[in-house]
């Protein structure tokens, strides 16, 4: 072996026992792998001795290693020990350092509490000398003010008593406490008794400041000074009595019940007595009282209480006339409002106050008017026989139309009439009355829809000289009931704000509105049946001319004419409906009603021949096509047309489809039964028994066979139920209940003549129909179906499989894709004709 090559076996070695002492050390080393990596092979024998040698020298280490690491754990151990016993030490000391100096502050807070308690005695004796000393001064001045308020008395001096009575009151109160002791108890009692005797000195003069007849002849300084002596409430109010009522002698004198001045209609008389007493009160009087006692607005509370109690026996022993109760009301509530603003009471968000303090204060709203609230309802029966009046008017005259706002002028005349009611009403009263008021308005309401609106609504029939005129008076009809129910609302949130809040419940034109949109109901119910007796000529030719048909060839001529007169009224409709909405719902109900006429007719013709049916589907897609632009109808041409709605399709095509799945049933001959049986449950998987008769009897089979088409019916039936046969081509159930109403359905008939009209041939296209049906796209004549093989579980004319799949996907498209031109259908129909007849 050369050098190099050593070299690079031992630099291999040593790597591979420097990973082996790697692998010693870890956690989960495993011996016999590493014997397997060191040799792995017998070649590898050859460096044992390395190996050895490697391990007996990294065991020699980790010893060398164990043992320097004893040696330094024992070291740390020493010094641990040695530092435990240092903080031990020093813990000792301070915790002899901690309870001397807690010894010294138990010895300073004792001499403290020594030194304290001394100055806490002094203190208390100070404070004791103090209160001792006040108190006597007190008495003195307390002994002192009764003696000199006895002066006074005995004077009559009133003005210097009465600013020694407030000093007299302050003194009492500071001795209560001492009310123990005798001599301050019977000093007490002197006081006492002194100052009520004044009180009731100053009583007597006051009252003797005014004669019998409320003139004043006393002083009016001394009597003011007299009643600045009445400290107590039972005083001041013996005053104020004895004065209102002397005052108020002469005006229960004057304005007796029985006398005429006393009458409602002369309540103003009573609030110009009170006047004049004011203005007396005020000149003469006022000088005589204190400012704060407010005795001119009492005077006025006691008259407004007295007036409240003469009118309350008044309005309940006399005859009451709307016109005298709606003036003593207007009259009393003026004299309520003067009142409030003579003596400076207004409305803050805290309630009633004193402009000028503050305080809290009474207002006189109310304080009178409320007499008249129990017979506020003579008003609203007042009312109510003018609204009666008022419609019975409009019932009886001429239909006179707003211009502006599109409606019948008696609609803007009787809401008039309720703004004005109402704003009357809301200065009489805002309780109960305008609760009724509003109940009122919702009747009147009601009986102007029933009696004006709905009892004008034209009856138009196919006799009727101009129906657009008798079409346009329906929508006037129908906006102005819409105008109404809009008002209502308004006026119920107007009232709701008005009226008292307890009360604001109770207010509601549900009713009203609830009648008014019957009558915009009754109103389009109008117009459907104006444009239906419109078509009524075209739709009683249908089954006649279904009877009479000979060739297929265009649509019939009914249908142009239906198509002109619905077009014709809808214009008319749609430019006199204010309402969108009520538009729609035009279009709807016409939609179902011609649909209904058609299907009608349809089953009212006695028998229906293959050419016959074929014709009628033809015509039921040229109306489908008619009544789905009714709702794009737009006198406006420069306006751009937009498609009907969804929902309007699904009603178009529910209404024709009923009438084209019937015909499509009549195309199928009726030998063999089993054919004519499968496509009819194809059709109507429900399968109705009176449908069937139906069908059987447009076809004209006899009566006497009938029961034999509807046994097997039945049959059929009963296996589709309980045993479904995957060889049946007809759609699933559940493809047939989720298909569109209105899928596209395009037949032929399977024996095509040439129909010569003018010249050219004819094709047939037949529209979408309301069941969910397959797409027929060959059927094969009498003749020719009389040769195929037909069983329970193949249709009748043939269809595979992959044909009525390829329909089932052309039935989930959308109603309104119907094919954009009638060419385009003929072609793929005379391309379907073309590969019958090849194969």
């Amino acid at each position: 072996m050369s050098k190099g090559a050593a070299f690079e076996r031992a630099g291999s070695n040593d790597s591979t026992v420097s990973e082996g002492a790697k692998q010693l050390d870890s956690a989960g080393f495993s011996l016999a792998n590493y014997i397997d990596r060191q040799f792995p092979d017998e070649a590898s024998l050859e460096k044992i001795d390395i190996v050895t040698a490697n391990i007996g020298h990294r065991l020699t280490t980790v010893k060398q290693e164990i043992r320097r690491q004893l040696r330094e754990q024992s070291d740390s151990q020493q010094q641990q020990a040695q530092s435990i016993e240092a903080t031990k030490t020093a813990i000792n000391e301070l915790y002899q350092r901690i309870s001397e100096m807690k010894a010294k502050a138990q010895t300073s807070e004792r001499t403290v509490l020594d030194i304290t308690q001394d100055i806490k005695a002094l203190d208390f004796a100070k404070r004791n000398v103090t209160q001792a000393t006040a108190t006597m001064r007190r008495l003195q001045l307390l002994v002192g003010a009764v003696e000199q308020l006895r002066q006074l008395k005995a004077q009559k001096r009133y003005a210097e008593a009465a600013k020694i009575l407030p000093a007299i009151i302050g003194l009492r109160e500071g001795f209560g406490e001492y009310k123990e002791v005798r001599a301050i108890a019977r000093l007490d009692e002197a006081a006492l008794g002194l100052q009520r005797s004044l009180a009731s000195m100053a009583v007597q003069e006051v009252q003797r400041g005014f004669d019998s007849q409320g003139l004043l002849v006393g002083e009016p300084e001394q009597m003011r000074a007299a009643c600045l002596c009445c400290c107590n409430e039972d005083e001041k109010a013996q005053i104020i009595d004895a004065y209102c009522d002397t005052q108020l002698r002469a005006y229960t004198a004057i304005f007796q019940l029985d006398d005429d001045v006393s009458q409602l209609e002369n309540v103003s008389r009573r609030y110009a007595w009170l006047r004049r007493i004011q203005r007396n009160y005020a000149e003469e009087h006022a000088p005589a009282f204190p400012d704060a006692w407010r005795m001119g607005e009492e005077l006025s509370r006691r008259f407004a209480c007295v007036t409240r109690d003469h009118l309350s026996e008044i309005l309940a022993t006399r005859e009451i006339h709307v016109e005298h109760l709606t003036a003593a009301v207007a009259e009393t509530q003026a004299f309520e409002a003067q009142s409030d603003r003579n003596f400076g009471i207004v409305k803050r968000e805290k309630g009633f106050v004193y402009e000028g303090s503050g305080q809290p204060a009474q207002t006189f709203g109310g304080l009178i008017s409320c007499a008249f609230e129990p017979y506020m309802a003579v008003f609203v029966e007042g009312e109510k026989d003018k609204l009666t009046k008022l419609i019975r008017k409009y019932e009886r005259g001429s239909l006179d139309s707003d211009q502006e706002l599109g409606v019948l002028a008696s609609s803007t005349e009787v809401l008039f009439q309720f703004r004005e009611s109402l704003r009357q009403c809301a200065g009489l009263s805002t309780g109960a009355a305008m609760v009724d008021l509003a109940n009122v308005f919702a009747q009147v309401l009601s009986s102007y829809s029933r009696l004006v609106l709905e009892a004008r609504l034209p009856r138009i029939t196919a006799a009727t000289a101009a129906p657009l005129d008798s079409l346009q008076q329906a929508c006037m009809v129908a906006n102005t009931a819409d105008y109404c129910a809009s008002a209502a609302s308004q006026l119920e949130q107007k009232i709701a704000e008005r009226v008292d809040a307890g009360l604001r419940d109770k207010v509601s034109f549900s009713s009203s509105r609830d009648a008014l949109l019957g009558s915009v109901n009754a109103s389009i119910g109008a117009l459907v049946n104006g444009v239906e007796s419109m078509c009524e000529s075209a739709l009683t030719t249908i089954s006649d001319a279904a009877c009479h048909v000979q060739a297929v060839g265009d649509q019939s001529a009914y249908v142009a004419q239906i198509a002109s007169a619905v077009d014709t009224a809808t214009v008319t409709v749609r430019q006199a409906l204010s309402g969108a909405r009520y538009f729609r719902s035009y279009c709807d109900k016409l939609a179902a009603r011609i649909a209904a006429r058609f299907t009608a007719a349809v089953a009212q013709c006695t028998r229906i021949s293959e050419v016959g049916a074929e014709q009628l589907l033809l015509d039921a897609q040229a109306l489908k096509s008619v009544l789905m632009r009714l709702p794009t109808t737009n006198s406006q041409a420069d306006q751009p047309q937009q498609q009907p709605s969804a929902a309007y399709a699904r009603i178009v095509a529910q209404g024709v489809g009923r009438a084209e799945s019937l015909l499509k049933t009549v195309l199928v001959p009726s030998e063999p039964a089993e054919a004519l049986i499968d496509r009819f449950l194809l059709l109507f998987p429900e399968a109705p028994r009176e449908v069937f008769r139906q069908v059987l009897r447009l076809k004209g089979v006899a009566a006497a066979d009938q029961p034999a088409f509807i046994r097997k019916l039945q049959q059929f039936a009963k296996t589709q139920e309980n045993t479904p046969d995957l060889r049946n081509p007809r759609l699933p159930a559940h493809i047939v209940s989720s298909a569109p109403a209105s899928a596209p359905l395009v037949r032929q008939r399977s024996r095509m003549g040439e129909h010569t009209r003018g010249g050219s041939s004819t094709s047939m296209v037949f529209g979408p129909s309301d069941s969910p049906t397959p797409d027929i796209s060959a059927a094969g004549n009498s003749d020719s179906m009389g040769r195929m093989p037909l069983g329970p579980h193949h249709d009748a004319l043939g269809i595979t499989r992959h044909a009525i799949n390829e329909t089932a996907a052309e039935q989930t498209s959308d109603t309104a894709s119907l094919p954009a031109t009638r060419s385009k259908l003929n072609e793929n129909l005379r391309r379907l004709v073309s590969n019958m007849r090849r194969s």
